[in-house]
């Protein structure tokens, strides 16, 4: 009798085990479903809506926290930010780049300390990491260590390959030169940032720190923009309306 009771509940749990396995399928297959419209949408605010509607559906798929972070990070909600990757890290404890976004957000809203944290941790988990150097001599630059900043503006401007990024980690160590009264390394910086990125060469110009060559340089592309402007407005004026 004994040996029937136990074949009754084997076959009882083998009856109900599938059926128990198709919902759980279900309910991962339909989270993924909205994760999938996300990533597929171009809309900012359907992006989210779709991610959270995963997360809601499956708590622990950890890459709709990872892209959803992203998602208000270029809509610069960096508190946002900072919950979807603390909750990213906590699924995905060892992935440098989510520590990174963590620093970033943190660099955002001024969280000098908890920024370097995260820098910290990044490059424990990935030593040859880019971009974190440049960003952790940003934070270290805001709280006054100085030295710091410009070890790893160094390790930065060693590392990097993205001439924009390039660029912006010569202004940081250009502002700690400023900041320790070293002017003529901060104009070299400056220049140097100039010549790899445009964007900045105006950014010298009302510094204070452009050269005769600049003011020059300055005042033909002023020129340029004139004539530009005198030519094309000629040529695009609104036709007169019939009388």
């Amino acid at each position: 009798m004994k040996k029937l009771y136990i074949c009754i509940l084997i076959l009882l749990v083998t009856i109900a085990w599938p059926k128990h396995g198709q919902k759980v399928y279900a309910f991962d297959k339909n989270a993924l479903e909205y994760f999938d419209l996300g990533l597929k949408t171009s809309m900012a605010y359907k992006k989210t809506t779709y991610f959270t509607k995963a997360i809601e559906l499956n708590p622990r798929l950890a890459t709709a926290y990872e892209k959803r972070g992203l998602n208000y990070y270029f809509q610069e909600k960096y508190q946002e930010v900072i919950e979807d990757f603390t909750d990213y890290t906590r699924l995905v404890p060892n992935k440098a780049d989510a520590y990174q976004i963590l620093g970033m957000a943190h660099l955002k809203i001024k969280n000098y300390e908890k920024a370097i944290v995260n820098f910290d941790r990044a490059i424990d988990l990935e030593p040859e990491i880019k971009g974190v150097f440049g960003y952790r001599a940003e934070a270290f630059r805001m709280i006054g260590q100085l030295d710091e900043a410009i070890n790893d503006s160094n390790r930065a401007l060693a590392m990097e390959g993205d001439l924009r990024i390039l660029s912006d980690i010569y202004r940081t160590r250009a502002k700690v030169y400023l900041e320790l009264d070293q002017e003529v390394l901060a104009n070299a910086d400056l220049k140097r940032a100039a010549e790899i990125d445009p964007r900045y060469f105006f950014y010298r110009y009302i510094s204070g720190y452009a050269d005769p060559e600049d003011m020059r340089r300055a005042g033909l592309i002023g020129m340029i923009g004139m004539a530009f402007v005198f030519i094309f407005g000629l040529r695009l004026k609104p036709p007169k309306k019939d009388e």
